[in-house]
């Protein structure tokens, strides 16, 4: 009973600190929770891209780019800059650049704390073209929107270790 007690401990403790360190991105304050929609998700140079979203600290500027990777802004082919409404909501309109070559982006919606750090960010893929070689860049966000993600893997073994003790203390105890 104790290793059962022990490993639902574990995995509540997984579920719970793995959400903000593994699902949504950056350090997000309570009550702060940048996500955003784009239309379209594919399009040739010169297509603009029109960004809602939600969940933005109104006192602080969100920062829109095309980058060519998800994980940073770094080596952004456009941005822009918005101020978000007091609910924390906000749109803009990103322009694809004309030299853009095919291949797979990532539109992100990110804020910065005081001291320059990425506060927190968001980021949904989008299709140049005929958008390359490479598997489509996943959405980030918590369920339902991702696949599996390192917090989701770590959960779901949990549970077969669990599940595992179980049948295994069943057949020695028969």
């Amino acid at each position: 009973m104790k290793r059962v007690a022990f490993s639902i401990f574990l995995l509540m403790l997984v579920l719970l600190v793995g959400r903000t360190a593994f699902a949504g991105g950056g350090d997000t304050e309570p009550g702060v929770d940048i996500r955003i929609s784009i239309t379209p998700t594919q399009g040739d140079p010169g297509t603009d891209i029109t960004i809602t979203g939600t969940g933005a600290d109104p006192a602080r500027t969100v920062f829109v780019t095309l980058s060519p990777q998800a994980d940073s802004a770094e080596g952004a082919l456009a941005t822009v800059e918005v101020q978000p409404e007091s609910d924390g909501s906000f749109s803009a309109t990103l322009t694809v650049p004309d030299d853009t070559p095919d291949g797979r982006y990532a539109v992100r919606a990110e804020q910065f704390a005081d001291s320059g750090n990425t506060l927190q960010y968001y980021w949904n893929a989008f299709i140049v073209g005929a958008g390359g070689e490479g598997p489509l860049l996943p959405v980030t966000g918590t369920f339902p929107g991702t696949p599996l993600t390192i917090t989701a893997g770590i959960a779901l073994f949990l549970l077969a270790v669990m599940l595992g003790r179980g049948l295994y203390g069943a057949a020695v105890k028969k």
